[in-house]
């Protein structure tokens, strides 16, 4: 029987406390199905979030902090979770 272990990470912006057209990011961590939701602190703009790309759009200075910002994000979870997998955890 084959192991398959299904990892997945999504950002996101919650949109329903959103104070002075800004939204808080989130990302999502999801393993074999089990979900986890985690605050990234920071704020966005929501004129600027492309909710189908899951990063900020144009390239004001702003959107490209932001997005520098969640591919490092990405790179870390993503290196957290190799770490686990090699631990066998």
């Amino acid at each position: 029987m084959r192991n398959t272990n299904t990892f997945s990470i999504l950002f996101w912006t919650d949109k329903k406390n959103m104070r002075g057209g800004q939204a808080l990011l989130y990302a999502r961590i999801t393993v074999d199905g089990k979900r986890v939701n985690l605050s990234l602190k920071r704020k966005i703009d929501i004129s600027i979030w492309d909710a189908t790309k899951k990063s900020a759009k144009g390239t004001s200075s702003e959107a490209r902090q932001i997005n520098l910002y969640l591919d490092q994000t990405h790179t870390q979870l993503f290196q957290c979770y190799q770490d686990l997998k090699f631990k066998g955890e």
